[in-house]
């Protein structure tokens, strides 16, 4: 918890859920199934409630805690595991193997089961039931807090002014509105391109259309990850590496958005770093008003 205020900065206010010296009873023993949940329970539970974490916990490409988690057992997600380190609690993503699910609430764990909301408004609502499950619905509402002023900041900034930009990852992957990632963009103050092109949800873009009309700035992530397994065909075609070489472009570390939840304010904040780094758009040459012709007299 206190590593975490580190990372939250100057407008976390999580040390005011905890006075100091005050004693914290202990909540239920808690393990978490998925990088998201892992990132959920390392910022909510204390230390001595975590029984288990996902295998991808301490993976720093993947899980913006991984420092933190790397003191903590990873298991493969099993009923059978949860059960024999006497998990209360488990959080779970909502498409999570239901046999799993189902089989751990028949023995009376508690399952929480997080779902890809795609606002902040929602995400503050899965924040809040998490930590009322983990013992410590007060860290919740401080969490919520402090990721609300940190946001507001960003919106008062608006690094993006305006600015139309393309979200891409490597397998031609995209976002428009109705997504996190479109909510982040509008944050910090970008327009969404591929919203402007008509489209919505999580959507892909073509690669001819985007050499033939490339977008004025790009926003990628996953682009750097060792992971071969991600597609990769769209982000290594020749035409795509040319033309993006001579865009401007943010990376986003993914590990800050892999999936939505309270850390989603770090992904806007790493984005609106990146905006500030570069130099202004060139806009067009305003066009110059014909000369009038010369008067006989010298007069225009």
């Amino acid at each position: 918890m206190r590593r975490l205020i580190l990372r939250l900065g100057a407008a976390c206010l999580l040390t005011a859920a905890i006075p100091a010296g005050a004693a914290v009873a202990a909540g239920p023993r808690a393990a978490s199934a998925t990088v998201c949940g892992d990132q959920y329970l390392l910022a909510l539970a204390d230390p001595g409630q975590i029984v288990a974490l996902s295998p991808q916990a301490a993976d720093p490409w993947l899980s913006l805690l991984a420092g933190e988690a790397a003191r903590h057992p990873q298991v493969r997600p099993s009923a059978e595991a949860y059960l024999s380190l006497g998990a209360e609690v488990v959080l779970a993503n909502a498409w999570s193997d239901h046999k799993t699910v189902e089989l751990l609430e028949r023995f009376g764990v508690r399952v929480v089961r997080i779902p890809l909301v795609e606002r902040f408004e929602d995400v503050e609502t899965v924040t809040a039931t998490v930590a009322e499950a983990l013992g410590h619905p007060g860290r919740g509402a401080v969490l919520n807090e402090a990721v609300r002023r940190r946001l507001a900041a960003l919106r008062e900034e608006n690094a993006g002014a305006g600015r139309p930009a393309l979200y891409l990852r490597p397998g031609g992957g995209s976002a428009a509105a109705g997504t996190f990632v479109d909510a982040v963009m509008a944050a910090t103050g970008l327009t969404n391109q591929a919203t402007a092109a008509g489209r919505s949800g999580w959507t892909g873009y073509d690669l001819e259309r985007f050499v033939l009309d490339p977008p004025g700035l790009l926003v990628t992530s996953f682009f750097d990850s060792p992971d071969r397994s991600l597609r990769r065909a769209f982000g290594e075609h020749p035409a795509f590496v040319r033309r993006a070489a001579t865009t401007p472009t943010v990376a986003v570390p993914g590990k800050t958005w892999v999936c939505s939840g309270w850390f989603l304010a770090e992904a806007a904040e790493a984005l609106a770093r990146g905006l500030r780094r570069l130099p202004p758009p060139v806009s067009p040459p305003a066009s110059q008003p014909a000369s009038p012709p010369a008067s006989s007299n010298g007069r225009p």
